[in-house]
């Protein structure tokens, strides 16, 4: 019994550590003053609450341990809520979530529609980490 218990309890404590998921800005000012002073490409999603793929990215995918590292390790990660936070102009949405890869200086290098799959969220990553 103290076994299981030892088991449970180890488990529990894995999956709380597991579940945090990368840095996130949530204005886009501080995202971008992170990316100049850190030298690093910026991703940007803009989302809406109560949106279902937006909630399974955050959730799901972001808290993926590759890709969360790959996220923290290439990225300044900035997360927008359209109607709360004032999103650039040059970053439209065209449907929730949006996600846009940028260079440092805040020109588009890779966007991609929608949710999608951990293993293609980091593909995606990886593709437009390498065109930048």
């Amino acid at each position: 019994m103290k076994k299981i218990f030892a088991l449970m309890f180890f488990l529990l404590g894995s999956l709380l550590l597991a579940s945090d998921g990368p840095k996130l800005y949530h204005d886009y000012k501080s995202g971008f003053e992170a990316a100049q002073k850190e030298n690093k490409m910026m991703m940007i999603m803009i989302h809406l609450k109560g949106c279902p793929e937006c909630a399974y990215m955050e959730n799901v995918v972001f808290k993926d341990e590759k890709v969360r590292a790959y996220m923290d390790a290439n990225f300044v990660n900035i997360a927008l809520e359209f109607r709360e936070t004032e999103v650039p102009a040059k970053y439209p949405r065209i449907g929730v979530p949006t996600f846009y890869i940028t260079d440092k200086e805040g020109n588009i290098v890779e966007r991609q529609i929608g949710g999608t799959r951990s293993d293609r969220f980091l593909q995606f990553l990886e593709k437009a980490k390498s065109k930048g």
